[in-house]
């Protein structure tokens, strides 16, 4: 009886947590496209995914994978969110009963269509601000087989999955980190003006991100600043002065740090 308890506990910690943090798990994709109706597939988008894909990191809801040509980044979403493991957390699991996993699993697909609507937003209103290239919210009859490189290599079948593609990025802190190695004190300020003007032209596009994450959520393509995570975005009617004046008195105080 003991062996058992302990054949369960151990078989329980693997359907529960899979795999450490900070790697691709196969099984953990969300299944279900935000609407229902197929699409047709650009045929440039299918060119685009025919080259493997490497693992370049995740959040809590997303993974991200970047292009063996080091241009676009692939962006699947989870099926739910991976923590580190923790005893405490395990007894949770054991113990939720199943309206609390209903619970847990309809607020998980709310996230997901507010995620899926805000990056829906940005592509319409944002496309050259976010560096979004295609949104795959709704399935495809045509197959679409990927390469996914992290420490196995996957094929997985992308025609009925949520997936985005954007341009990949040099991340905001690394890019002024590399300027500010460089010495190129006039790279730095030109970066700086090109950052605040980007928040400009959004925010007179009626859009706001209440969180202004510099150090994860923005970056820079040829010198020009791009939104890699829309997450937050919303629209915004507050006052325009007063909305630019925070944000530039915090990019100054962020760029100081770097």
């Amino acid at each position: 009886m003991m062996l058992f308890k302990w054949v369960f506990i151990l078989s329980s910690l693997g359907i529960l947590f899979p795999r450490s943090p900070d790697h691709f798990d196969p099984n953990n994709l969300y299944q279900e496209c935000n609407r229902a109706a197929h699409s047709p597939l650009p045929p440039s988008i299918a060119a685009s995914l025919d080259q493997p894909f490497t693992y370049l990191g995740e959040g809590a809801q997303i993974y991200a994978f970047v292009s063996k040509d080091g241009t676009l980044v692939l962006k699947l979403f989870k099926a739910r969110h991976q923590s580190p493991f923790k005893l405490s957390r395990f007894l949770d699991h054991l113990m939720r009963s199943q309206t609390d996993w209903e619970v847990s699993h309809n607020k998980w697909r709310w996230k997901f269509k507010e995620t899926n609507r805000r990056y829906e937003l940005a592509f319409t209103h944002l496309k050259d601000e976010t560096g979004l290239i295609y949104l795959h919210f709704a399935p495809t009859h045509e197959k679409l087989p990927v390469t996914l490189v992290d420490k196995y290599t996957y094929e997985v079948e992308l025609s009925s999955l949520p997936f985005l593609l954007q341009k990949r990025v040099e991340l905001a802190p690394d890019y002024f980190k590399r300027l500010k190695k460089e010495g190129n004190e006039q790279k730095i300020t030109e970066a700086k003006k090109a950052l605040k003007q980007f928040f400009v032209t959004r925010t007179e596009k009626g859009f706001s991100d209440p969180r202004q994450t510099l150090s994860k959520n923005y970056g820079f393509l040829e010198g020009r600043p791009i939104q890699i995570d829309v997450g937050k975005i919303e629209p915004f009617s507050g006052d325009l002065k007063d909305e630019i004046t925070k944000i530039h008195a915090h990019i100054d105080e962020w760029v100081s740090r770097m």
